[in-house]
């Protein structure tokens, strides 16, 4: 069984809905839990509790242009933007995160690409689309 195909991925932001379409990659660093060491100095054992939970970055690349550079760089202001990410089988992969500025990527001899970084400020939802 074939997997959804990239071709057709849009992202989309809090800019007006301007999906664009250039997507390259859409990649999830998952969170993790911070560990706090509440070790005491009679314990035998570490003794450890969790503590505040990092849900982690999605690392957008998208063909660069300058039209799409400058209005995704216009986001990177700190606030909190709405991001879905939609597939080519039109389900979608949405939520609220904070946008790092855009960076551009040049690899030997092809085209030049940038990727936007959006740190996750909750937990996004996933809707496959029935």
């Amino acid at each position: 069984m074939a997997g959804t195909t990239p071709l057709g991925t849009t992202v989309s932001f809090t800019d007006g809905g301007t999906a664009y379409s250039d997507v390259q990659d859409v990649s999830f660093s998952a969170g993790s839990v911070e560990l706090l060491d509440v070790t005491a100095l009679g314990d035998t054992t570490r003794v450890k509790l969790a503590g505040h939970v990092d849900l982690g970055t999605v690392s957008v690349t998208l063909n660069y242009n300058k039209t799409d550079y400058s209005a995704i760089l216009a986001l990177a202001d700190g606030g909190t933007e709405t991001i879905t990410v939609t597939f080519s089988d039109g389900s979608t992969w949405s939520g609220d995160g904070v946008i790092d500025q855009p960076a551009f990527n040049i690899a030997g001899g092809s085209a030049v690409s940038m990727s936007v970084n959006v740190q996750q400020l909750s937990a996004w939802a996933f809707d496959d689309g029935s």
